[in-house]
């Protein structure tokens, strides 16, 4: 048993190390293998499961190692117990790899070797996640191999690199027999990645010419760099408010200012008229446009009809608000607390509201005809969200509004914005990303981190954004290929189950 936790360390470790190190890529195509072979030897499905729960568990714990002081600023808990609900998360989190090797050890690899990459985009499909994370993900440096997001999503590049997985686990298992079936399946396999990347390649050249032809934007991304101790202290409001006027004197000439998520700490009427002019940018010219986070509220503050919302408002130089987006998709215990409206009906449990939910897709609309996406801290890791924007309001220009402050000085940040980069990929829109610490930057439509700024350090990123237009394929159709695994998942569970059924009896 021991050296069976050995393997499955191993295999979370190859999980877990593209997450924290892009350029090591490569292992990705290849964790997956130490795990198939435990679960190909398991005696009972309760091994597998047992084996696929701790490579996951691991991997999460590896990958996500910041969430304990995430959980502990964010919370306001000490670390132990931080550390108990980060070892709470990812072992239900890790769920999703137990669920998958049972499922293989009950079915096989099947033809092809194609069950084990089923089962996994069914459960990516399906499966919850605080923070949603795909196995294509750990390939963002592989910039030619992910392009087929623009048709699929990331469930195509998820999709090859399980099958990849499960082939080679095939090859080694059984090398010194000769199965043509097996070689069948790597000359498949083989195949299919080469026709991903030579799409990539294609598409990153159409990409490049639309780019070259695009109108221009100017903008400025203002990273405030308020720490997280200060930010919300009533006696610091005036003084952050103020970082972020003065930075924004270096804006000069832009035609769009962006401030991050509730870089603005004072509660904003929801439908105010105007900003007081000690509140915009102190630029010399008023031929600009600006975008700011704040919370704002509806009814009397704190008052009957009183309801909370995490907002992006535009205004014109003038001040006037021109727009309002609330955020859609609320992050559970820190914006709302699920089952509020039951617990609080409690004696002696005073929940309140949270944050109430936006309705939309809404964007932020400029005279010139630009039509902007506001996505609001990890709105950006939402594929159906960004393709709604695009589909339903034809947005050519998606802006993250973001404070990533709670992560501290980890990964974390940086793994946002590789998370993010696909949004950019999927709808081939230029994603600005504007945050309090970090990451601050330009991601272009071919997925690339174009200019950034350094982390935990005050900046302006002043920079020409461009403007896209047209519909991909994911975005007319969305997750037809998500849906499609699904069906074929279940059919082949249910079959099983029913010759496992006829067999006992």
């Amino acid at each position: 048993m021991s050296s069976n936790l050995l393997w499955v360390f191993f295999s979370a470790l190859l999980l877990a190390a593209p997450y924290l190190f892009p350029g090591t890529y490569p292992l990705a195509w290849i964790a997956f293998v130490p795990l198939l072979w435990l679960v190909g030897k398991a005696r009972s499905v309760r091994d597998a499961v047992f084996y696929g729960w701790v490579m996951g568990f691991l991997a999460h714990v590896f990958g996500f190692y910041w969430l304990v002081y995430t959980i502990s600023v964010f919370g306001g808990f000490g670390y132990p117990l931080s550390s108990v609900i980060f070892v709470v998360y990812a072992l239900l989190q890790g769920l999703r790899v137990a669920i998958f090797a049972g499922l293989v050890w009950l079915c096989g690899l099947g033809p092809l070797g194609l069950f084990p990459p089923l089962f996994w985009v069914a459960l990516e499909f399906w499966f919850p996640s605080l923070f949603p994370w795909y196995l294509a993900n750990s390939q963002s440096s592989f910039i030619s191999f992910i392009q087929s997001a623009d048709l699929v999503g990331p469930y195509g590049a998820s999709l090859i690199l399980m099958w990849f997985n499960t082939v080679s686990y095939e090859v080694l298992r059984s090398w010194a027999e000769i199965s043509r079936m097996r070689w069948r399946a790597v000359a498949l396999v083989v195949l299919l990645v080469a026709a991903s990347l030579f799409y990539g390649v294609l598409r990153l050249g159409r990409v490049d010419a639309d780019l070259a032809s695009a109108p221009e934007l100017r903008v400025a991304a203002v990273q405030g760099n308020i720490d997280v101790d200060l930010k919300w202290n009533p006696a610091k409001v005036k003084e952050n408010l103020e970082a972020y006027r003065t930075l924004s004197k270096r804006a000069e000439g832009v035609r769009l200012v962006v401030w991050p998520e509730t870089a603005i700490e004072e509660w904003v009427p929801e439908k105010i008229p105007e900003l007081p002019t000690e509140v915009m940018p102190p630029l010399s010219s008023r031929d600009f446009y600006f975008i700011f986070g704040a919370r704002s509220f509806r009814g009397q503050l704190m008052g009957p009809g009183f309801k909370a919302f995490n907002s992006a408002f535009l205004t014109d130089g003038q001040g006037r608000v021109l727009g309002v987006y609330h955020k859609q998709v609320l992050l559970a215990f820190g914006e709302y607390l699920p089952f509020a409206a039951i617990l609080s009906k409690l004696p002696a449990m005073p929940f309140a509201d949270g944050f109430t939910p936006g309705e939309g897709p809404h964007t932020l609309d400029l005279p010139s005809g630009v039509r902007i996406a506001p996505l609001i801290c990890y709105e950006d890791l939402i594929p159906e969200l960004s393709r709604a924007f695009v589909s339903e309001t034809k947005a050519n220009l998606l802006v993250n509004l973001t404070n990533d402050a709670w992560y501290g000085r980890t990964v974390a940040p940086w793994q946002h914005a590789r998370l993010a980069q696909w949004r950019a990929i999927e709808t081939r829109r230029t994603l600005l990303r504007a945050t309090n610490t970090g990451v601050t930057t330009v991601i272009t439509g071919k997925g690339e981190i174009e200019e950034s700024l350094p982390i935990f350090t005050p900046g302006v990123l002043a920079t020409n954004v461009k403007l896209l237009e047209g519909e991909t394929l994911y975005v007319r159709y969305g997750d037809w290929l998500a849906w499609s695994v699904t069906v074929a998942a279940l059919l082949i569970l249910l079959f099983h189950l029913s010759r496992r059924r006829s067999s006992q009896t």
